[in-house]
């Protein structure tokens, strides 16, 4: 690609805030321990993958919020892996897939929270520019997640860059419904609200994300989730417990599913 195609790869967007002061002091400060370009890129995909927490919902964040905050979703890290690439002029853009959003998180995900879960979601990654070629790298999933998790679910298998090829979720092919990019402005997409009703489920999906960060690499099966996720609840928020348990409970009799005594009456 020639430099005038290149161009809008390297420019700010209102999400992707190149130019924000905090922006600007990191992507410095990874310059000056770089030995070339391949490797000042590989050490902000590992900053933005293990110093930014992953978790779902509330997506509508500019660059320099993510990078404040140290969480966000797969676009979140993308766009602040984006940022501070293109802040030291690495081209860089937006690769977007439409996925299957039950199947997309693997089989860690509890029935309850995957009830809430669009059929069709979209899953967003970095495209970075180097030695004349685009490559893809995936900076969602931060280690200690990966790491507590990859023996329960294949998709959270670790995901390491060399800087020269493709560095991709462990996604199932099939789960994948079109894979688009690189794209070099994705406003419209992190711009689009969550909707209300999803509130409640992500609040729980994320204190369940912590829970899996926590406690996965103790858990031996996929059957054994659900009840050790309450379990963890129970003992560090009972509150918070008595509204898991009720929340779905009446959510599945508004669905109009069968709701078994041990649902209502199992504290553990």
């Amino acid at each position: 690609m020639n430099n005038e195609e290149l161009a809008p790869f390297l420019e700010p967007t209102f999400y992707c805030d190149v130019y924000h002061p905090s922006i600007q002091k990191v992507a410095l400060e990874f310059q000056k321990k770089a030995l070339n370009q391949v490797d000042l890129a590989k050490l902000l995909f590992y900053f933005v993958r293990d110093e930014t927490y992953y978790r779902v919902g509330h997506w509508t964040k500019k660059a320099s919020q993510t990078l404040k905050n140290r969480s966000g979703t797969c676009t979140n890290n993308a766009n602040l892996l984006i940022a501070l690439l293109r802040a030291q002029r690495i081209p860089a853009g937006y690769g977007v897939m439409n996925v299957v959003g039950q199947e997309y998180f693997g089989p860690v995900i509890l029935p309850n929270l995957a009830r809430n879960v669009s059929s069709r979601s979209k899953h967003v990654y970095c495209f970075v520019y180097l030695n004349n070629k685009w490559i893809k790298c995936d900076p969602s999933d931060d280690e200690p997640l990966s790491l507590s998790t990859h023996h329960l679910n294949p998709q959270s298998r670790i995901v390491e860059w060399d800087g020269n090829t493709d560095a991709m979720l462990n996604l199932d092919p099939d789960h994948i419904l079109n894979d688009e990019g690189p794209i070099a402005n994705i406003d419209h997409i992190i711009g689009k609200k969550m909707k209300y009703r999803r509130m409640i489920p992500v609040f729980i999906g994320n204190k369940y994300i912590q829970f899996l960060r926590e406690r996965g690499k103790y858990i031996d099966s996929i059957d054994h989730l659900d009840p050790a996720f309450r379990q963890w609840l129970f003992m560090n928020n009972v509150s918070l417990y008595i509204f898991y348990r009720i929340y779905f409970v009446l959510e599945s009799i508004i669905r109009g599913h069968k709701i078994n005594a041990e649902d209502i009456l199992n504290i553990n």
